[in-house]
Protein backbone atom coordinates (compact mmCIF):
# COMPACT_ATOMS: atom_id res chain seq x y z
CA UNK A 1 0.00 0.00 0.00
CA UNK A 2 1.29 2.84 -1.37
CA UNK A 3 1.86 6.10 1.76
CA UNK A 4 2.86 9.52 2.27
CA UNK A 5 4.79 11.17 5.36
CA UNK A 6 2.88 14.03 6.90
CA UNK A 7 4.98 16.42 9.40
CA UNK A 8 2.18 17.96 12.13
CA UNK A 9 1.60 21.33 12.07
CA UNK A 10 0.81 23.38 15.36
CA UNK A 11 -2.66 22.36 15.66
CA UNK A 12 -3.06 19.19 14.44
CA UNK A 13 -5.60 16.82 15.73
CA UNK A 14 -6.04 13.20 14.46
CA UNK A 15 -10.06 13.95 13.81
CA UNK A 16 -8.75 16.77 11.63
CA UNK A 17 -6.28 15.06 9.89
CA UNK A 18 -8.77 12.12 9.42
CA UNK A 19 -11.06 14.65 8.04
CA UNK A 20 -8.72 16.65 5.74
CA UNK A 21 -6.83 13.27 4.03
CA UNK A 22 -10.73 10.85 4.21
CA UNK A 23 -13.22 12.95 4.45
CA UNK A 24 -14.44 12.05 7.30
CA UNK A 25 -14.10 10.29 11.11
CA UNK A 26 -13.38 6.69 9.54
CA UNK A 27 -9.83 7.70 8.92
CA UNK A 28 -9.18 8.28 12.23
CA UNK A 29 -8.29 4.49 13.10
CA UNK A 30 -6.72 4.29 9.59
CA UNK A 31 -3.85 6.96 10.32
CA UNK A 32 -3.78 5.51 14.17
CA UNK A 33 -3.76 1.96 12.72
CA UNK A 34 -0.51 2.99 10.16
CA UNK A 35 1.22 4.51 13.44
CA UNK A 36 1.30 2.29 16.08
CA UNK A 37 3.86 4.00 17.99
CA UNK A 38 2.66 7.07 17.69
CA UNK A 39 0.58 7.75 20.77
CA UNK A 40 -3.38 9.81 19.59
CA UNK A 41 -2.37 12.91 20.97
CA UNK A 42 -5.50 15.90 21.51
CA UNK A 43 -3.31 18.11 19.40
CA UNK A 44 0.06 16.31 18.30
CA UNK A 45 3.13 17.93 18.70
CA UNK A 46 4.53 20.42 16.15
CA UNK A 47 6.63 18.20 13.77
CA UNK A 48 5.48 14.76 14.32
CA UNK A 49 5.60 12.70 11.06
CA UNK A 50 2.60 10.33 10.08
CA UNK A 51 2.51 7.86 7.48
CA UNK A 52 -0.63 8.59 6.33
CA UNK A 53 -2.23 5.03 3.75
CA UNK A 54 -3.48 6.32 0.21
CA UNK A 55 -6.49 4.45 -0.09
CA UNK A 56 -9.01 4.44 -2.72
CA UNK A 57 -12.35 5.83 -1.89
CA UNK A 58 -13.95 2.07 -2.39
CA UNK A 59 -11.12 0.69 0.06
CA UNK A 60 -12.89 2.56 3.23
CA UNK A 61 -14.32 0.50 5.30
CA UNK A 62 -17.32 1.85 7.01
CA UNK A 63 -18.36 1.08 10.11
CA UNK A 64 -22.54 1.08 10.09
CA UNK A 65 -22.85 0.33 13.30
CA UNK A 66 -21.78 4.37 14.08
CA UNK A 67 -24.34 6.12 14.33
CA UNK A 68 -25.71 8.08 11.27
CA UNK A 69 -24.52 11.57 12.05
CA UNK A 70 -20.69 9.80 12.36
CA UNK A 71 -20.82 7.61 9.52
CA UNK A 72 -19.08 9.28 6.09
Amino acid sequence: MSSLNYTTQEGDRIDNLAQRFYGGQHGISIISDANPLVPVEAIYPMGTVLIIPIIESNQVIRNPNLPPWIRN
